[in-house]
């Protein structure tokens, strides 16, 4: 799955490379790359999934976990798919600086899952550390937050780099309370502060239909669209875009 990602994201990365110029980001503000090592910006969608392709499981979803009976209602929780080849459900970053357009390091984001179109009665998304502030440990995330609130610390958290990889964190009171946030493979998968597993994730952006069919109609209207058509053709043919997020606006309209 993720291989295929890959050589989409390779095709709008050369077809973006040939349409518009490009702009080197200032290295200073250490800003956090998807898989692809595209900056993540606020007004995208990503899959927050395991850097560890094996057992390492899958993406980050809004389930049940585990602790919750048949007439549970609301909120749910954060969850790790324990299946490598479920990319989750799509989040969105929220700097709380509102004039950020990248998202960097150390800064306080709010993370939010994407619905396509809210149903039901627990329409929750906003991740939240439940129970904080408290001593119950551990404390586990749920999708109670509120998005922009910045009296409300247990919505907002970091992305931070340790090593080659990142990892997520919750820091209520500056760099001196920064806590990883890891997964309880003992309450069925749920994200959680102040565990012994770290949970170190990769992004990767969602492709929308509408970038897709810019990126066909540029493949057929190049100069080189032999070839690219002969590329994009075999492509799509060995790997068909089941994974692309086919929002219900844009199949409905």
């Amino acid at each position: 799955m993720k291989s295929v990602v890959l050589l989409i994201s390779f095709l709008l990365a050369f077809w973006c490379s040939c349409t518009s110029a490009t702009t080197t980001p200032n290295p200073l503000l250490r800003v956090v790359r998807d898989i692809h090592d595209d900056i993540l910006t606020p007004d995208s969608r990503y899959f927050v999934v395991s850097v560890i392709n094996g057992a390492g499981g899958g993406g980050v979803f809004r389930g049940i976990g585990a602790g919750h009976d048949a007439n549970f209602v609301c909120p749910y929780q954060v969850v790790q798919s324990g299946r490598d080849l479920y990319n989750g459900m799509p989040v969105i970053f929220k700097p709380k600086a509102a004039k950020q357009v990248e998202i960097t390091e150390s800064s306080d984001v709010n993370i939010e899952f994407y619905i396509d179109n809210p149903s039901g009665i627990c329409n929750n998304t906003v991740w939240e550390v439940e129970g904080f502030p408290g001593q119950d440990l551990p404390m586990y995330l749920t999708t109670f937050g509120e998005a922009g609130n910045v009296k409300n610390v247990a919505s907002w958290f970091q992305i931070k780099k340790e090593s080659h990889w990142y990892k997520l964190m919750f820091c209520p009171y500056g760099e001196p309370t920064c806590t990883d946030i890891g997964i309880d493979y003992n309450a069925g998968r749920r994200l959680a502060i102040r565990t012994s597993n770290n949970f170190h994730p990769v992004f990767l952006k969602i492709i929308l239909t509408s970038e897709f069919n810019r990126l066909l109609i540029w493949v057929r209207t190049n100069k080189m669209y032999r070839f690219h058509r002969i590329i994009f053709i075999m492509f799509v043919r060995t790997y068909p875009p089941t994974h692309l997020y086919w929002s219900k606006k844009t199949t409905q309209g």
